[in-house]
């Protein structure tokens, strides 16, 4: 299957529900942050900040950025 998800590590030990669910919360997140609302202003400062933690530790990320 073909997706640009980043999936979680523990993935192939999730329940077919647990899976649906993750996969769900998922599409939510990324709807909510094309539109403009709190949400995505939310979601948007969380990410930055944990990009911002990560790169202090050194970490360099894997996967390229689009």
């Amino acid at each position: 299957m073909r997706h640009d998800y980043d999936l979680p590590p523990d993935w192939a030990a999730m329940t077919d529900e647990e899976r649906s669910r993750w996969m769900t919360q998922e599409r939510c997140r990324r709807q909510a942050r094309r539109q403009q609302t709190p949400v995505a202003a939310a979601l948007d400062a969380e990410s930055e900040r944990v990009e911002r933690k990560l790169a202090a530790r050194g970490y360099a990320p894997v996967k390229k950025q689009r």
